[in-house]
């Protein structure tokens, strides 16, 4: 894998994942689905996203006691693993890697609302998350290989993970979930963006 690959599979994720007590899911959810409009959960439905020459695939695995779980792979490797949880204030991060987050980090904050912002104090073993998320705009246009969608923007401008300094941005699309991601680290800058959403049936 290329350097920037290794790198956003690795502390980055933290935050990243390509986002508790179990929330029950909603009456008129399908069996095995829940989630924000922003963030819709249902086994095996599926991100592809491209980052420079490398293909990023995010797909949700299965349903887990206390959320989803996302499985990332890199050119058709899988590298990672998340559990994510849709709540009613928002759509957060459980566990990395089979580490639990504690407490788990909120990265989209609901219902939608532009200048909310959130503090971010977590620990993932022995690695400690901290920073602050801000809802930048609620139409912020964004144009990926997958079309061109009007989206939430999410600013993380300052993160500290593990004593790297991290900043990351992202862009959330109504029923398909993030679109498109970017993220610093130390000065090295990638970006993740939607190629395709393949939605389960």
């Amino acid at each position: 894998m290329t350097r920037s690959i290794r790198m956003w599979a690795g502390a980055v994720l933290i935050l990243v994942g390509g986002v508790a007590l179990a929330a029950p899911e909603p009456k008129d959810a399908a069996p095995g689905a829940t989630g924000s409009e922003y963030y819709p959960l249902k086994v095996k439905s599926k991100w592809v996203y491209k980052t420079n020459d490398q293909t990023v695939e995010i797909e949700v695995a299965s349903a887990e006691k206390d959320g989803f779980k996302l499985e990332t792979k890199v050119n058709g490797k899988t590298v990672a693993a998340e559990v994510v949880e849709v709540k009613q204030d928002g759509v957060y991060r459980v566990s990395v890697k089979g580490d639990k987050i504690d407490p788990p980090i909120k990265f989209l904050s609901l219902p939608v609302k532009k200048d909310a912002d959130w503090n971010v104090n977590s620990k993932v073993g022995t690695q400690t998350v901290k920073g602050k998320f801000t809802i930048k705009s609620e139409a912020e246009k964004v144009k990926v290989p997958a079309g061109e969608y009007d989206t939430v923007f999410v600013d993380g401008p300052d993160f500290d993970i593990a004593g790297t300094k991290t900043a990351i941005k992202y862009y959330f699309a109504k029923n398909v979930g993030v679109v498109k991601l970017s993220y610093e680290i130390q000065g090295t800058s990638s970006v993740l963006e939607l190629k395709e959403f393949s939605e389960a049936k």
